[in-house]
This record gives structure tokens, C-alpha cells and sequence, in this order.
């Protein structure tokens, strides 16, 4: 596609109509979304498409939702024709199917084709690639996507909310624009014809369905942690009968090896001790990595992914040194993400927005009552937005299981005290109604005081 693209921000419906005429015409496409945190509860506001005659348009769905259906986007989405060209399609699409009912259909995913090039290559466990790099291998034309970094930093240092705001600044039409560019025609057909060449079509075209359906079927997120758990494991015994035990993870070289270590689970009554002094060194390692990142770019930390909650899970882990630093590295994270909570969110913030790590910070404030003047105002509202987030599954779950549900002593603590004037009154009337539908279920005196 050419470097200059003529870009067009739909928000009428009627406009909408006419480019689905045109786009169902094409042969493939590129596909994009943007959204707060997106995904399956983190809104979908933006969705780029672009063609191989260089248009980008950018469907402005923030402002008008009905795009989708009046302005039949969604029967491209979910149509033979064309072939939709993305990278790494599992957020976009759990965001489609979740918020808007639409079951993307002849998906081209570039991360999933590259991963399966390199198993070609005699790799193991390929490394999941950003976008970027995948471009610069398969392109000769591609250019550093450098502008992506920098509207990161905004996103996630200053402007958690940054992809509602309107209108689209400049900026952000440019990134928007530059990853649906930056896919078609040269990465796709490069992509494509090596898997012909290598007949890799039909396990190809497995995967992107597992894919596409990741977080939308549990059988096949189930199918890829087998898939990926089975390979994981054949490296590790390979490495046993490889290697000495006087061996350790810094001596390792092989890529394959080092992610087989480190993406193992760590259970000592199962692993060999070769292989779990080996897991424990990657611990140690990763531990490292982490604390020299902060002690580097201090309150400037920039978080590289969903969650931290590994941190948590370390401390529970007999070695003593690793328990502590996991926990000083979780309380030193916290203080920066609710700091930075504050400058990227408002009282008005959606829980939905807000990333997985967010969440395990604000776990720890704790109010002691629902207006509690000791903690701002953005953390307070986010957190009793958690809190009654966390009571409805309860709820949700009693409606599903009957007499199945099963409440721990520990929750049902926590019920009680949901009934009390500490906390906001619709969490207080939902909490004495889950009580009451308890003893409807159970009988008086099993769950009631």
C-alpha cells in the first residue's frame, strides 16, 4: 500500500453503506480496531480497514454504533468475501463477538502465519511477534512503526481513556491508519504463498479459527494450551537428556529452551529437581529484569503487559528470596500504577477500561467505608465499581449452579460485610437479596447468620 493513503472517517451510516458495497468487491482487506483496553468487556471505539488501493477508512463507531448494523459493516466482517488480513486477531474479535454479536469470518492472522513459518524453520516455540517486526521481515518496504511507541506512552502513563476521545487528533489517525497500511499487499501475499509453497494451509487455517474463537469458546483457548503445554514439555525432556545437572538458566542459548523454562509451570512434586533448579533460576532472572526496569526508569515505568499477578504467585513459592522480592517488586508496581490511575482516569472511569494489573492494585486500598476521604476520589470509584463487579458473579453464579453454588467461609465474610453501611447502598441491597436467594436455595441457617 502506498505510504501516503487517502484516509476518510466514517460516522454516517448512509457513507457506510457505499464503502461496504465497495469493500465487498475486494479481494482482501486489512483490518484494525482500537478501544479502551480492548477486548471482550474493554470497549471497541475505532475500526480501521484498509485496501489495496490505497483507502484507509476509519469507522468512528465511539460515535455512531449503528454503523455496524444500518451501515452493514458487520456483513463484511462475517462474510466469505473478503478475506479480513490481521495481526493477531484474538482481542478484536473477542471484542466484536462480546460487545457487538459479530463472528469475524476468513480471518488472515499475520502473527498466527509467521509463527508457523518459523516451526518450518526447526523452531519450537516461536516467539509471538509485533506487528513492526513481522512487517520488516516479510517487506522490504516496510517502515519503523516508531509512532506507535510514543502514543503507547500516552496510553498508558497519561490518557487511559484516549481512543473515546473526539475528534481523532492527528496522531491518532495516524496510528490508526498506519496498522492496516503496513499489512497489505506485500506481507499478506509473502505470507500466503510460503504456506502453499510448504503446504501448510490447512493447519494454518486451524489455528487462526482457535484464534479467532480464543476468548469466545473455552474448547479452543483448552486446544492451544495443550497444543502449546505438549511442546513445552518435549523440550524440557529433551533438555534432560541433554544436559548435566550442573547446568543453569544463564548458561542456556537456545531460544526454544529458555521460553520452555520459563513458560513451564512451576510445580516442584512434579518436576525433576535438574528441571526445577532451572525454573527457579528463571524466577530469580525474570525477577531481575523487572527490578532493573524500575530502578532504571523509576515512576517513568512503563508496563509491557496485561498483568502482573505472576508477582503475586511467586509468593507462595518456598524459595525465601525469591517470596520477598516478588513481594517488594508488587508493592513498588502498585504505588506506580495508582499514581498513575489517578492522571489517566476520572471518578466517571468505567471499571471495564481499566487493564488486569489496575485491578490487583486497587484490590489492595481497602476502604474502610463507602465515602472513605483518606483515598482519591478515581481509586474509590473504581473500586466499589470491582467490588459490586465481583458481587454480580457471585450473584450470576447461584442463578447458574442452584444447588451446586459453593461459598467459602472467607467469601461468605466478605458477603456479610457487603450487607453493612460500610459500602454503597445498591452494593448493600444486592448483597441482602443474594442472602436471601440463598436461604430460598439452601434453606435458613446453611449461609444466613
Amino acid at each position: 500500500m502506498a505510504s501516503n493513503p487517502k484516509v476518510e472517517i466514517i460516522t454516517e451510516t448512509d457513507r457506510c453503506l457505499r464503502i461496504v458495497e465497495h469493500l465487498s468487491e475486494c479481494d482482501f482487506i486489512a483490518l484494525d480496531a482500537e478501544g479502551i483496553n480492548l477486548g471482550k468487556e474493554g470497549p471497541l471505539t475505532l475500526l480501521q480497514i484498509g485496501t489495496v488501493d490505497d483507502n484507509v477508512y476509519l469507522f468512528d463507531i465511539a460515535t455512531n454504533k449503528d454503523l455496524f448494523r444500518k451501515g452493514k459493516l458487520e456483513d463484511i466482517l462475517q462474510s466469505d468475501k473478503p478475506v479480513k488480513v490481521i495481526h493477531a486477531c484474538a482481542g478484536d474479535s473477542a471484542a466484536l463477538y462480546h460487545q457487538f454479536g459479530i463472528q469475524l469470518k476468513n480471518v488472515f492472522d499475520t502473527q498466527v502465519a509467521n509463527i508457523i513459518i518459523e516451526e518450518t524453520k526447526g523452531r519450537r516455540i516461536p516467539t509471538a511477534m509485533k506487528l513492526s517486526d513481522v512487517c520488516q521481515m516479510y517487506s522490504d518496504k516496510a517502515k519503523p512503526l516508531d509512532q506507535k511507541d510514543l502514543l503507547k506512552v500516552k496510553l498508558k502513563k497519561e490518557d487511559g481513556e484516549l481512543w473515546a476521545r473526539r475528534p481523532l487528533t492527528a496522531e491518532m489517525i495516524e496510528y490508526a491508519s498506519n496498522d492496516v497500511t503496513a499489512l497489505i499487499p506485500t506481507v499478506y501475499l509473502n505470507q500466503k504463498r510460503i504456506l502453499k509453497e510448504k503446504a501448510l494451509m490447512t493447519e494454518y487455517e486451524k489455528r487462526v479459527q482457535d484464534e479467532i474463537n480464543y476468548h469466545i469458546d473455552d474448547a479452543a483457548s483448552q486446544r492451544k494450551r495443550i497444543r502449546v503445554d505438549g511442546i513445552v514439555q518435549s523440550v524440557l525432556n529433551d533438555m534432560e537428556n541433554k544436559y548435566g545437572n550442573d547446568t543453569r538458566f544463564q548458561d542456556l542459548t537456545d531460544e526454544d529452551e529458555i521460553k520452555a523454562i520459563q513458560n513451564c509451570r512451576y510445580d516442584q512434586e512434579v518436576m525433576s529437581p535438574f528441571i526445577n533448579q532451572l525454573k527457579i533460576e528463571s524466577i530469580k532472572a525474570r525477577l531481575q529484569v523487572l527490578s532493573d526496569q524500575l530502578s532504571t526508569e523509576g515512576n517513568n515505568f512503563l508496563p509491557k503487559g496485561q498483568s502482573y499477578g505472576y508477582l503475586r504467585a511467586y509468593q507462595y513459592l518456598p524459595d525465601k528470596d525469591i517470596h520477598e522480592e516478588a513481594k517488594r517488586l508488587q508493592k513498588a508496581l502498585e504505588t506506580i500504577f495508582l499514581a498513575d490511575m489517578v492522571k489517566k482516569y476520572s471518578p466517571r472511569t468505567n471499571i471495564n477500561v481499566i487493564t488486569q494489573y489496575e485491578k490487583d492494585a486497587l484490590r489492595n486500598i481497602r476502604p474502610r467505608y463507602k465515602d472513605d476521604k483518606r483515598i482519591d476520589p478515581v481509586h474509590l470509584s473504581l473500586y466499589w465499581q470491582m467490588h459490586e463487579k465481583d458481587l454480580d458473579l457471585e450473584i450470576d453464579q447461584l442463578e447458574i449452579s442452584g444447588r451446586r453454588y459453593n461459598i467459602p467461609q472467607g467469601k461468605y465474610k466478605w458477603l456479610k460485610y457487603n450487607c453493612s453501611d460500610n459500602v454503597p447502598d445498591e452494593i448493600k441491597r444486592k448483597a441482602k437479596r443474594h442472602i436471601i436467594n440463598l436461604d430460598k436455595t439452601f434453606g435458613k441457617g446453611k449461609y444466613s447468620a
